[in-house]
Order: structure tokens, then C-alpha cells, then sequence
């Protein structure tokens, strides 16, 4: 069967649109996977961002806690869980098991100038106490002289 002039146009303009959809379709499951990708990306970041916060909050309330400071930390618990919130989870994973040795603390530069401050200053009460006690020492041993001194004195006019 002969394809006429007509018929060969027509199935050639309808392969080149085919094939223009095709294109397209492609195109746009690229862009379809592409913004699947960032989505899925985006989701996990944003679960680490938010474990990360839950983690740093629950240290926080147990640092409270440690440092005595239990009606902050008893707030901010009831902060958490007033937002919808339950870190039961990650605090009793960071809680200390009982009889365990802590980790020496970290301080951060401003508290460790503080920290050697009171140090010096501690070093310089100390140091002006012993002090205070040889001058008091040499006072009594003074004092002890001169009643001496005045007995004899006393001894001997009589």
C-alpha cells in the first residue's frame, strides 16, 4: 500500500510530537526525582537537626539536675512536655547509671578565667591567713615577755 505525500507528513509530524512529549515526560521525572532527592534530603536533615536538639535539651535538664538546680530543671521538663514533647527516652540514655564516675567537667574560657581567680584568690586568703596566725604567734610570745619582764619588774621594786 502506497503512503501518500499527506499520510507520510502526518505520521511525521505526529513521530517529531511523540517524541517532543517523550522529551518532556523525561524532563519532567528528572525534575520529579531531582525534587524527591532534595525532599528526602531535606526530611533527613531536618530529623538529625531535631534529635540533635532533643539530645542537647535532655543533657541540659540532667546538667540542672547535677548542678543542683532542680526547679529549672523540673521547668523546662514541664516546658517540654507541655509542647507535646517526651524526652524520657534521651534523658535516661544520658543519665548516669548510679555508682558511675563522671566525666571531669569542661568549662568553657570565661569560666575557667573565674575558676583561677577564685583559685589565686583562695591561694591568697590562705597565704594571709598563715600570716595573720605567725603575727599572732609572735604576739603572745611578746605578750608573754613583757608580763614577764613586768613581774620581775613588780619582783624586784618590792
Amino acid at each position: 500500500m502506497p503512503v501518500t505525500r499527506a499520510r507520510y507528513e502526518a505520521l511525521k509530524n505526529a513521530h517529531a510530537a511523540l517524541k517532543q512529549k517523550y522529551k518532556e515526560t523525561t524532563r519532567e521525572q528528572q525534575n520529579h526525582s531531582r525534587t524527591d532527592r532534595l525532599t528526602a534530603a531535606t526530611i533527613t536533615r531536618l530529623h538529625d537537626e531535631t534529635t540533635a536538639l532533643r539530645g542537647i535539651v535532655a543533657t541540659l535538664i540532667l546538667q540542672l539536675e547535677g548542678s543542683g538546680r532542680y526547679e529549672d530543671a523540673t521547668a523546662l521538663r514541664r516546658q517540654i512536655l507541655d509542647a507535646g514533647l517526651d524526652l524520657t527516652d534521651e534523658i535516661s540514655a544520658r543519665a548516669p547509671l548510679p555508682g558511675a564516675r563522671l566525666a571531669p567537667r569542661q568549662y568553657t574560657p570565661a569560666e575557667a578565667a573565674l575558676r583561677a581567680d577564685l583559685r589565686r584568690a583562695r591561694e591568697a586568703l590562705g597565704a594571709m591567713e598563715a600570716r595573720c596566725l605567725e603575727v599572732q604567734r609572735v604576739n603572745e610570745a611578746q605578750d608573754a615577755i613583757l608580763r614577764d619582764a613586768a613581774a620581775r619588774a613588780v619582783g624586784s621594786a618590792a
